[in-house]
């Protein structure tokens, strides 16, 4: 009689293992939204909906990121708490509206940009017109202390008699005055750069505003007329929004 590799019975042992865990019941997710909307689920990238078919999942948390263009970012926890549950999850991330991103650029700049989703750009536009508006402030103070200085200096000019000192306030006077209008022209420049961000970020709200292009959703494949599964599952439907 032939006797069994001393190993053998360790690899029935872990087959057997690995044949009650593939057997294991699952949750069942299934999810529909806006067509073409991209989806991803736990960090894994489902592709575009709707979903060629359901997808199997062993309970746990989950988070759902759903992302159309013209929609705000939608993002949902769904729990499974038992296997062999039925979970059907409709989408319906919430339109954008054109006329929130235009308001909020007319505050701020950049602020339009942040509601529908281009952060990048909105920091560019809120960085411009903060930068502009603090260096304009600068320079007006800057400004005004040099107006200061050659009102002092042209006082002292006047009232001089011996030449070192016409001399001394003259060239203060004549400093203070180039101050004066470097600093202006500071003020300007960052009065300039805060009205075009500002600007820029209206502009950008109307012309770049994301318009819809995913269709209103459908149901995938496989859910239309399907029985209510059997005793041992849970039929349950979600509903994700903001």
């Amino acid at each position: 009689m032939t006797s069994l590799p001393p190993r053998t019975p360790w690899l029935i042992f872990v087959a057997l293992i690995l044949v009650v865990a593939a057997s294991a019941p699952a949750a069942t997710l299934q999810i529909a939204g806006p067509v073409g909307a991209q989806v991803r689920l736990a960090d894994r990238d489902l592709g575009m909906l709707p979903l060629a078919e359901p997808i199997n999942l062993e309970p746990g948390v989950y988070t759902i990121q759903c992302r159309a263009k013209g929609y705000k970012k939608l993002d949902q926890v769904v729990v499974i708490s038992e296997p062999d549950v039925w979970l059907h999850v409709q989408l319906r991330p919430v339109l954008l509206e054109r006329g929130h991103v235009v308001t909020g650029s007319v505050l701020y700049a950049g602020l339009g940009q942040w509601y529908m989703g281009a952060r990048v750009r909105g920091w560019i536009y809120f960085l411009g017109e903060t930068g502009g508006l603090l260096t304009a402030l600068a320079g007006e103070l800057q400004m005004q202390n040099a107006k200061d200085d050659y009102t002092n200096y042209k006082a002292a000019y006047d009232a001089a008699v011996l030449n070192s000192d016409i001399e001394y306030y003259k060239e203060k006077s004549a400093k203070a005055y180039s101050d004066i209008e470097e600093m202006e022209e500071l003020r300007n420049t960052g009065f300039y750069v805060a009205v075009g961000s500002w600007a820029l970020s209206i502009l950008d709200a109307m012309i770049l505003f994301p318009n819809v292009d995913v269709g209103p959703g459908t149901v995938p494949p496989g859910t239309m007329g399907m029985s209510t599964p059997s005793t041992s599952g849970i039929h349950a439907a979600v509903t994700l929004g903001f």
